[in-house]
């Protein structure tokens, strides 16, 4: 048995044209199957952790009809292009495809009865060759099965994507750009105003700012690893404003004044003494252009600043 999901399908059964015919709903027709996704490119890295395996969980959703009954839908693994790149501040990374089975698994792709919705476990596994400087990318695709078609991708919401692809990036040795190093939730990672370019070691700059927090400011390091984690690395959620411009919302200051204003205020003495280093940017609020990508804005003060 089954129930129509949205109250205006249940409409249709019964509606009628301008001539007096009777317009039926088409039960038998597939239901649509998609991933909701938040973000355009998920990133995971093995280079912060002890641990040899990372899980994460891939949304899936209906459109169309509920069953009583347990249905099986399908996932094909995608194989990366020969010569696939993957850029994050002006750096260029070789990307290569994963190996089912080997550098990842899938869960059960299995839709409960009742439900509009579950999640796909992937569990992501550690490979010697994920520190030779490439990125491993798992892409999973919805495939026709049974009674599922998938949704072609739409991306007209500027909250998420629906989309019959699930994507992510891992990698180790050097860690990796992290989500939420962006502008706002619609841009590629790897620039921001706040922040600058990203390259590995401003992350682990400002991955041992945050850490001191713990002895100086006990109470804040205690929220933000409950919300952010312990490497900043916390599933996207409404609890931390889905990971997008975090350090701008609860502690702000704080966020400022222990780990942005530092980091800026080293790299703004380090830039001006090795004007010829690979990573050099310009640097103040007046050299920001986010159409371009270009700048670090300065956070203790003017457009961008938010110490206060």
């Amino acid at each position: 048995m089954k129930r129509l999901i949205y109250p205006f399908v249940s409409v249709l059964l019964f509606l009628t044209s301008c001539n007096g015919t009777w317009i039926m709903y088409d039960t038998d027709q597939k239901d649509h199957i998609y991933f909701q996704d938040r973000q355009q490119v998920l990133i995971k890295s093995f280079a912060l952790l002890a641990d040899d395996e990372i899980d994460v969980e891939a949304p899936v959703y209906i459109m169309g009809t509920v069953s009583d009954q347990d249905r099986q839908f399908k996932l094909e693994s995608v194989p990366s292009d020969e010569g696939d790149t993957i850029a994050f501040g002006g750096v260029t990374y070789p990307v290569v495809s994963a190996r089912e089975g080997v550098d990842f698994e899938v869960g059960d792709c299995v839709l409960p009865a009742g439900a509009t919705s579950t999640k796909v476990s992937v569990k992501l596994k550690r490979q010697p060759e994920m520190k030779e400087g490439a990125y491993v990318r798992v892409h999973l695709r919805l495939v026709p099965f049974e009674n599922f078609e998938p949704l072609p991708a739409d991306s007209s919401s500027s909250q998420s994507i629906k989309t019959p692809d699930f994507q992510v990036y891992v990698n180790d040795g050097d860690p990796a750009c992290p989500s939420w190093w962006r502008p706002n939730a619609k841009s590629d990672p790897g620039w921001d105003y706040d922040l600058g370019n990203f390259y590995p070691a401003k992350f682990r700059m400002l991955l041992d700012l945050y850490h001191k927090t713990a002895e100086t400011n006990p109470v804040f390091y205690e929220y933000c690893v409950a919300h952010y984690g312990e490497n900043l690395d916390a599933e996207p959620s409404s609890d931390n404003n889905k990971m997008v411009k975090f350090w701008r919302q609860t502690y702000m200051s704080a966020w400022a004044g222990s780990v942005f204003c530092p980091l800026y205020e080293y790299y703004e003495k380090y830039y001006a003494e090795h004007p010829d280093d690979p990573h050099f940017e310009v640097m103040g609020s007046d050299k920001v252009n986010i159409n371009n990508r270009v700048g670090w804005g300065d956070p203790r003060s003017g457009r961008y600043g938010f110490l206060n």
